[in-house]
């Protein structure tokens, strides 16, 4: 198969690099293994005005040096020329690979009047290529054809990611995000990069600056053609799934809508699940500003994702108002209790012609301390206001954790008081470092039968969940040692797990959040100090690849029966195609927290109740997607055996390729 034909969008491209090294650089490593990106390739503790460790500095036209960037309080690597006769650029050797380079970068140009350009090369010479060209605008190259790719603004950071395949010299270029490039032939073929040179050209001047490199090689399996990667879908294009993205405390300020917006819709989930901040909406006694709340939940929905809106938490302004944030009370007084009655109605009243449908009530009222009895009441009180106000809306209880008692109790006085009509859903929290132990799943099946038995036609969603993507940090799971890579892993798993039984589920969350005190770092995209996009970290690219591959024309397969060889610990999860019932099979070894090893494992797997025509193999978390050969699978009746399929704890998909979108 020769290289696909090359994709592109209209959106701007600005940069690409790969490959790297030390000093401010993560090193790329050996084939099956991966180095996390934990912050660690800023230049921050690099001294102002000196030249990177493990960098090289050539050209008489300027100099390239760490400098504190005007306006922020980052530092990082600038590139000046100051000569229209010389040029200026910086480079390093990271080592000859015949494996795939993934490189992540953030760059921006002092001007639009320079060309600045970033090789990733080989022997032969620069086998890719991305500039920001003299005329404002940015390109790269399909082997010797000059592509554009849009504008670019100047003084602005883009957030580059770059897929660069030495064994098809292929390249995939993303930004911000969202893939704006696939199947661009290598400028020149190679079998092998070694190295990363940025420049700004000879004839103009001007500055670029360079930040946040993270660079890993990924292996690929033995004589497995790679045929592409997943293509990303925006929520628009997913129309319905159930994998909804967390966007919570907004209400508290602890993230920035504005910041994250762009990347909300092209992350492909469906949904997202706000706090609806009673303090922060009504701050006068009886004062309602919506402002903050409108915009979010309009342009929400203007991407394609539906907002699922939470009732809490409690307001100050008034005396026993409740707590106003994580932990807070319920409010008690006549008067507070009042307040929030009118607050829901208004907030009701206000979005139910926004599109929004579903509501929750509280957040983790068991974790507050918040009886049960007392909870329950509360419960009712709100969910009546809100039907009252629209009928066909969706009301969701919930608790933190899976504290089977707290549920069993909620439901049983529900039940009783004949309320249990007011109850259309149930949410938890599971937070726990092994994302598919056995003991969460036992505990979700208890709530499933506390709910038919006593809120029937009622269903089960997962709420809030996710793992932090460096070590110290804010909320569960903190105070382990986690990495971009256990993160990415972490999620994949515990979505698959859920998707599979046919769970709705969140990922907590799409920012990092900062708490007064600490940073919660359990966030897809990484944050500057003042809540802006720092870069999209590994986690956010592993999730979009689910929200492509698994939407609702996928049915979740039960009790699908498998076998393996030699005997290992596996969890598998599978999906079928409505209405052709193809199927997507997921595999991944692991009985503990992820790991930061991707050493595969070469496994031979039997799906006994298989569907498949044309199978090919999918790293979930790359999205790369590989031919498996003639010789590598048979089948027998509706018994398909796969052999030497490589399984790490990471999902791989047995995938017809029907059901996967290159």
């Amino acid at each position: 198969m020769g290289n696909p034909t090359p994709t592109l969008s209209a959106r701007p491209l600005a940069f690409l690099v790969a490959g790297v090294l030390v000093g401010g650089l993560i090193s790329a490593t050996t084939a099956g293994t991966a180095t996390a990106a934990d912050n660690t390739g800023d230049f921050d503790t690099t001294a102002p005005g000196t030249t990177p460790s493990g960098w090289s500095v050539s050209g008489a036209g300027g100099d390239a040096t760490v400098q504190d960037v005007p306006g922020t309080v980052d530092r990082s690597l600038r590139l000046r020329d100051t000569s229209t006769t010389a040029p200026v650029t910086a480079g390093t050797s990271f080592g000859t690979t015949s494996s795939t380079v993934v490189a992540g970068f953030r760059l921006r140009a002092a001007q639009t009047s320079a060309t600045i350009g970033v090789h990733l090369d080989s022997t032969g010479g620069h086998s890719v290529t991305v500039a920001m060209g003299a005329n404002g605008r940015l390109y790269t190259y399909d082997a010797a054809e000059r592509v554009d790719l849009g504008a670019y603004r100047a003084n602005r950071w883009y957030d580059i990611k770059v897929v660069a395949h030495p064994s098809t010299a292929t390249a995939e270029l993303y930004i911000d995000g969202e893939r704006k490039a696939t199947g661009l032939a290598f400028r020149t073929s190679t079998t092998a990069l070694g190295g990363i040179r940025a420049g700004v050209s000879t004839a103009g001047t001007g500055s670029a600056w360079v930040d946040d490199v993270r660079t890993t090689t990924e292996s690929t399996p033995d004589n497995w053609q790679y045929l592409g990667s997943v293509a990303p879908r925006t929520a628009r294009q997913v129309g319905t799934s159930d994998l909804i993205i967390g966007a919570e405390t907004l209400d508290r300020d602890y993230t920035d809508y504005q910041a994250f917006a762009p990347y909300l819709g092209r992350l492909g989930a469906t949904s997202t699940r706000l706090q609806g901040g009673w303090a922060k909406t009504e701050k006068t006694k009886g004062v309602y500003d919506w402002t903050w709340l409108d915009k979010i939940v309009d342009d929400a929905r203007s991407r394609g994702v539906k907002p699922w809106l939470q009732l809490s938490y409690g307001n100050g302004a008034y005396p026993g108002g409740g707590g106003s944030g994580l932990g807070g009370k319920l409010p008690t007084s006549d008067e507070a209790l009042a307040a929030w009655d009118a607050w829901v109605t208004a907030m009701v009243n206000r979005y139910k012609n926004r599109g929004v449908t579903e509501w929750e009530i509280w957040n983790e009222p068991n974790l507050a301390g918040i009886p049960v009895a007392d909870y329950t009441d509360f419960f009712i009180r709100t969910a009546t206001l809100i039907r009252a106000e629209q009928p066909k809306a969706l009301i969701y209880g919930q608790e933190a954790g899976i504290e089977v008692p707290y549920a069993r109790d909620f439901l049983m006085r529900l039940a009783d008081k004949g309320k249990a009509d007011l109850l259309d859903g149930f949410t938890y929290h599971p937070y726990n470092p092994n994302p598919d132990d056995a003991w969460t799943y036992g505990q979700v099946e208890k709530l499933r039968a506390l709910i038919a038995q006593y809120a029937p036609g009622a269903i089960l969603r997962q709420g809030e969940n996710g793992a932090p993507s460096r070590p110290g940090s804010f909320g569960a799971l903190g105070d382990l040692d986690w990495t971009e890579l256990s993160q990415t892993k972490w999620i994949l798993r515990r979505v698959l797990n859920d998707l599979g039984r046919g769970i709705s589920t969140s990922v907590f969350s799409i920012s990092d959040l900062h708490y007064p005190s600490k940073i919660n770092s359990k966030g897809l995209l990484q944050t500057n100090t003042d809540k802006t996009i720092r870069y999209a970290k590994p986690s956010y690219y592993a999730v979009q690849n689910v929200a492509s591959l698994i939407d609702d024309t996928m049915q979740p397969l039960t009790g699908y029966t498998w076998t393996a060889a030699p005997g290992t610990p596996l969890t598998v999860q599978a999906f079928a195609k409505r209405g052709t019932g193809r199927q997507i099979v997921g595999v991944w070894s692991g009985a503990a927290k992820p790991s930061d090893d991707n050493t595969r494992k070469s496994i031979d797997l039997t799906f006994t109740g298989g569907n498949f025509k044309d199978p090919v193999h999918v790293d979930v978390r790359t999205g790369a997607v590989f031919d498996i050969p003639a010789g590598n699978w048979s089948v027998q009746g509706r018994s398909y055996t796969f052999k030497d399929v490589p399984v790490y704890d990471s999902p791989v998909l047995i995938a017809d390729r029907s059901v996967i979108k290159f």
